[in-house]
């Protein structure tokens, strides 16, 4: 498939004024009339149409009611291209045949679980009629939808629906009926929806700021309704919240959401008819974590954001992807914080950067913000675009604070509500609002240039901030010098220094906060910017060049130098190179203010610790400071059970393989593995006294108590890893229970363990939701993980499995997932596991191309590991080369195979 390139973007020869479909389901095809209302575009010179077309069988095709002759078009595989369409506005008519019951991609038209539903982005459209399937192409559009009314009951497309009724028949056979969708706002073909099934329905309703109703419906499959309640509130949360935040009202008479079964996505913001992956619909305190009730809120409210931010304005070609995803993250996550707390929201937020992004970003798959050339753009549906993107806007929010920040994104709303925007328009929305802002309030120099910001969007990599200092204890002047650089990704050896806002603060000897002055500047001013957004004690600068140096002055004369809190709040996505010592991170750890800047101490200091064990030396001396730190945490009055977890909370293993120089996954597990049941020893009796604090917030209704469920979790890991009989017995008992977060963490605790509590707890999960496939899932990823001897063939047992379906993605995940995330099979030396997730994603490329190329990603950083898992890895790799490949998984696997990194290249990037 050739490379499709940003800089060759043009416009549409023809606009769409209106899109009108009839689409007629039956028991084994569908056909679909379409008739767009095309006009030439005064901003492109003329020449042939081309009209995008996958998988269709082309009946009838009239240009103004005429029939078109064979040599007015051209047909192919992909497509028609009409040669010379009329330079005047034309109605362009077809009639093709579909087969969305044969249809195993999930885009376009297709069958889960009975219903009929759609995915159509990024290029899913062109698998229902032909059409140009562009996103800055928008029109109106109106669907009549025609049915058997038995087996289609629901019929269901965007907009508001407009009529309903019968359908006269031959006699005898089936009745049917019809429904016609009329949808005034104009939109792109990505974001066209239709479901038709047997599905029940649940209703609210909500009032606009402005007083207008609008009614609220969720469609689940029969029997599903119960578990709704969560998602229809977590809907009418985030459109108060939009509006109240952002001024932004919902603007039809109706709003639906649909949960279906097969799904590649987590859901889909099309105009009015949100398309949900079941798992993020259905949902209660019983068959749901905390954690996931609190992610279906955030996606809930994502796909609704994305009716002003991706919807009212979309974007104009693919590589603009970020301006709505990345912008709507950090929307829902804004939502989140605001509903459930910062401190925690944006530990969780980075925590998923870190151990996802930034492996991205340090491998052959690495790629920037706004790429530049693509082959398929469903491989550009990653966490770079989604949240990466996020931490983009999120530094502009940092540097132009709330009020500029609304007032640019007002601005940017006003300018281009109802069309196709860029990445680049989103920019100087921000750009011409904070100019006007630094104007009314007289500040020269600007703080920034908007100009190196915009290298945010085209370079790939993770910065680092490599950091030294100078401490001058007569005088009190610490000086800083500040070097940044990001390491070479594909195609991008050079890099150019960016726009890096860096909060810090200081911890003196006594754990007082210092205040943070910069030479030249008068204390007043200091303070001043110290008690802005980010309070008393934090202090906001910019790092834009190479190398710079900050004096910090009129600190206390005093021996020792403060400590150094750095990238509070986490204010840019750079790493830090700096060399603090134990010390000074135990200081902070006990003594930091910031609560992000503390957990990131932690974070360091435990991620030492299991790199010494993974290496064959234990420091005792580290280890011993932690377990008292971590009695001080367990014992501190002040803090939350939310804050005390995630103080506990253990690094991720991708960012520890990370942060190693050729890592072994197993030996970090075994580490990893090893420090919990170090700690459940040498903390016994804390852990204990916390568990009983914790006890009597476990039957509180979400979010209530969430965090004392989440520190019991961590309690039960560490001492059943211990060897406490009465933790193993309560976290066997847990899953009988009524709340899915502790069974959940009653099956973590004993996921490694040997033992038959583990084998009776996952046994009894299975018995209790086998009829339930969402739940199910949950059990397939801990099997296919369970880091035993036996793994692979257990992994084969799950994939033939009766309740296994290899056509819903969610269970695919599951079971593959699961076994990449068991690194003592997955990473088996012999290279057995590559062996046989290259075989699985082959098979799996030929029904799902999209599941099955982001599959192919576990192998994206295989140059990093020790020689002879670098070769087998490779092995696996070249041997799924070999094969038939759709471009999706074969352009993972040419980039994953491509030396334009060598090996020492990635681990340099990695750390």
């Amino acid at each position: 498939m050739p490379t499709v390139r940003l800089a060759d973007y043009r416009p549409a020869v023809c606009l769409i004024n209106r899109t009108d479909l009839t689409v007629r389901l039956f028991d084994d095809h569908a056909e679909v009339e379409a008739q767009l209302a095309f006009e030439p575009n005064p901003a492109a010179s003329p020449g042939p149409l081309e009209l995008r077309g996958l998988d269709l069988t082309l009946l009838e095709l009239r240009l103004d009611g005429e029939e078109l002759a064979p040599d007015a078009y051209r047909l192919s595989d992909d497509g028609l291209v009409i040669a010379a369409p009329p330079r005047r506005p034309f109605l362009l008519q077809s009639r093709v045949r579909i087969h969305p019951h044969t249809n195993t991609t999930l885009e376009g038209l297709y069958e889960s679980g009975g219903m009929l539903a759609t995915q159509c982005e990024a290029e899913g459209f062109r698998r229902i009629t032909f059409h140009p399937d562009r996103p800055d192409l928008l029109s109106r559009f109106r669907v009549r939808i025609e049915a058997d009314q038995q087996t289609c009951p629901v019929l269901l497309s965007n907009g508001n629906c407009v009529d309903t009724g019968l359908l006269s028949g031959e006699d005898g056979a089936p009745p049917r009926h019809y429904a016609v969708w009329d949808d005034p706002f104009p939109k792109p073909s990505y974001l066209f929806a239709l479901v038709a099934g047997r599905l029940e329905e649940v209703q609210d309703t909500f009032t606009t700021a402005s007083g207008r109703p609008v009614r609220l419906r969720l469609h689940v499959e029969p029997g599903d309704a119960p578990y709704t309640a969560h998602a229809m509130a977590s809907l009418q949360r985030a459109m108060r919240w939009d509006e109240q935040r952002y001024g932004l009202e919902y603007d039809l008479e109706e709003f639906n959401i649909v949960a279906v079964r097969h799904f590649n996505m987590g859901a889909m913001e099309n105009k009015s008819l949100n398309i949900f992956n079941s798992k993020l619909v259905l949902a209660d305190a019983e068959t749901a974590t905390d954690a996931e009730l609190e992610r279906i809120e955030s996606v809930v409210a994502h796909e609704y954001f994305h009716n002003w931010t991706g919807n009212r304005i979309t974007c104009r070609d693919w590589f603009q992807l970020s301006l709505k995803e990345g912008l709507t993250v950090f929307r829902d996550q804004s939502f989140s914080a605001d509903l459930h707390g910062l401190a925690l929201n944006r530990i969780e937020n980075v925590a998923v950067l870190r151990n996802t992004q930034f492996r991205e970003d340090a491998g052959p798959t690495a790629h920037p913000v706004q790429p530049d050339a693509y082959q398929a753009i469903d491989n550009f549906y990653t966490t770079t675009i989604y949240e990466k993107g996020s931490e983009l806007i999120r530094m502009l929010h940092t540097l132009l604070g709330e009020d500029t920040f609304m007032e640019g994104m007002a601005l940017y709303v006003r300018r281009h509500d109802g069309s196709a925007a860029t990445c680049d328009d989103f920019v100087q929305a921000m750009q011409d609002a904070a100019e006007a802002a630094w104007a009314r309030e007289g500040v020269v120099p600007a703080p920034f240039e908007f100009a190196q910001f915009r290298r945010w969007y085209h370079q790939a990599g993770t910065p680092v901030l490599t950091i030294h200092r100078h401490w001058d204890g007569t005088a009190g002047v610490l000086e800083l010098t500040v070097e940044q650089h990001t390491p070479p990704t594909p195609g991008q050896p050079e890099k150019q220094p960016l726009v890096i806002p860096l909060a810090l603060g200081l911890v003196d000897q006594a754990g007082q906060a210092l205040p943070v002055q910069l030479e030249g500047e008068q204390p007043e001013t200091a303070a001043a910017e110290r008690n802005g957004a980010w309070g008393a004690h934090t202090r906001l600068l910019v790092i834009d060049q190479p190398r710079q140096q900050l004096r910090l002055v009129g600190l206390p004369p005093q021996a020792h130098p403060p400590a150094l809190s750095l990238l509070r709040q986490f204010s840019a996505p750079v790493k830090l190179e700096m060399g603090r010592t134990t010390a000074e991170l135990v200081h902070l750890l006990a003594h930091d203010s910031e609560a992000f800047a503390r957990w990131d101490a932690a974070q360091g200091l435990v991620g030492q610790a299991v790199q010494a064990r993974a290496a064959g030396h234990a420091n005792e001396e580290l280890e011993e400071l932690l377990i008292a730190a971590f009695g001080r945490i367990l014992a501190d009055p002040l803090l939350s059970e939310g804050s005390r977890a995630a103080l506990l909370s253990l690094p991720g293993l991708a960012e520890l393989e990370d942060a190693s120089d050729q890592p072994d996954p197993p030996a970090l597990f075994a580490a990893l593995l090893a420090l919990q049941r170090r700690f459940g020893e040498a903390l016994a009796e804390p852990l204990q006294a916390s568990l009983e604090r914790c006890r009597p917030a476990w039957p509180l209704a979400w979010p209530e108590g969430s965090g004392a469920r989440r520190l019991t979790g961590t309690i039960w890991a560490w001492r059943a890893a211990a060897g406490d009989p009465a933790v193993i017995q309560a976290a066997r008992e847990a899953v009988d229970g009524g709340s899915m977060t502790l069974a959940r963490a009653g099956l973590r605790a004993l996921q490694c363990l040997p033992i038959a509590a583990r084998q009776e707890a996952v046994d009894a999960f299975y018995r209790r939701w086998q009829e339930k496939p969402v739940i199910l899932d949950a059990w397939f990823a801990l099997e296919a993980s369970a880091p035993f001897p036996d793994g692979l063939e257990r992994v084969e047992r799950l994939l033939h499995h009766p309740r296994f379906d290899p056509a819903a993605p969610n269970s695919v995940r599951a079971v593959l997932g699961g076994l990449a995330g068991n690194p003592p099979v997955f990473h088996a030396i012999d290279g057995a596991g590559y062996r046989f997730m290259a075989h699985q994603i082959a098979a799996l490329d030929q029904r799902n191309p999209i599941t099955a190329s982001r599959m192919a990603k576990v192998f994206s950083r295989w140059q990093s590991y020790g020689p002879e898992r670098r070769e087998r890895m490779r092995q696996a790799l070249t041997a799924l080369a070999s094969g038939t490949l759709s471009t999706n998984t074969r352009e993972v696997v040419e980039q994953c195979l491509a030396t334009e990194l060598s090996a020492s290249g990635l681990s340099a990037a990695a750390r």
